[in-house]
């Protein structure tokens, strides 16, 4: 519960600030929120459900961690193989077709705020939602840990997704922006991750560190931003709530349009 109040006042926060300094000029709240915001209280729904109760039963820990004895410590392990772990499933979301079909979800609007990282296909949650189970429940015994290092590794993660996606103008040749879009990540960042000539720039996988990327070769920021966003026309998805679960394209809307009207004739 504490983790969603952080997300929605991120998401809040973020929102409006994108709404003060807009990148691109939008509707505060579009079509494009509505679904956002839809599917993530769907996906709420899905996390208490049955991925709570396969975390209620996935204590095992192989790995003892109390040689980790000091907080300090605890947190930064936990969040480094949080963030490299995300980072390598969503390389993999890229790069491996199956694993596209499913994740285009989230990179279907050509619109970006704050909440779009509530847009995902249900199979993506899945995978997502099973990194810290994975990481923290099976393979590692997080139980010698501080009780406020996981909620802080996580929360983390939590607050960079909304402010990633915020569509939120920042001068990345500014000192500040400069060094931060070093180590961190942030919407200009992010942005070329989003960009519809992905198939041209494929890269910006990392979630809250930016080092992946130029450790792995994946950084594809250009110091403009990007003159449009979404994905490519053969992917593009009908922008409806449960057609977009469906994974159903606007070709294969328009194929059996045009295949009615032939039988009509």
């Amino acid at each position: 519960m504490i983790g969603a109040l952080l997300q929605g006042g991120a998401m809040v926060l973020f929102l409006g600030l994108g709404a003060a300094f807009p990148r691109y000029p939008q509707p505060l709240l579009g079509k494009h929120t509505v679904i956002n915001i839809v599917t993530g209280l769907l996906m709420f729904l899905v996390r208490v459900t049955l991925v709570a109760f396969v975390a209620a039963r996935a204590d095992f820990g192989l790995v003892d961690m109390t040689w980790l004895g000091h907080p300090a410590l605890q947190l930064l392990v936990a969040f480094l193989a949080l963030d490299l772990t995300r980072y390598c499933l969503h390389y993999a979301g890229h790069r491996v077709r199956f694993l596209w079909l499913f994740h285009r979800v989230h990179h279907s609007s050509t619109t970006m705020d704050s909440t779009s990282g509530l847009r995902m296909h249900f199979v993506d949650f899945l995978q997502l939602s099973a990194i810290p189970i994975v990481l923290f429940s099976v393979v590692m015994d997080v139980s010698s840990f501080a009780p406020w290092v996981m909620p802080t590794a996580l929360g983390i993660g939590v607050f960079f997704d909304a402010f990633q996606h915020a569509n939120l103008k920042i001068d990345i040749h500014s000192p500040f922006w400069k060094t931060w879009n070093l180590l961190l990540n942030n919407p200009h960042f992010h942005s070329w991750h989003h960009t519809h000539m992905g198939h041209i720039w494929d890269g910006n996988y990392g979630n809250t560190l930016t080092i992946w990327d130029r450790l792995f070769r994946t950084d594809v920021t250009r110091d403009e931003v990007p003159e449009a966003l979404g994905i490519s026309s053969e992917d593009e998805l009908v922008e409806e709530i449960i057609p977009l679960q469906l994974m159903r394209t606007t070709l294969s809307v328009r194929q059996k349009a045009a295949a009615a009207e032939a039988a009509g004739r």
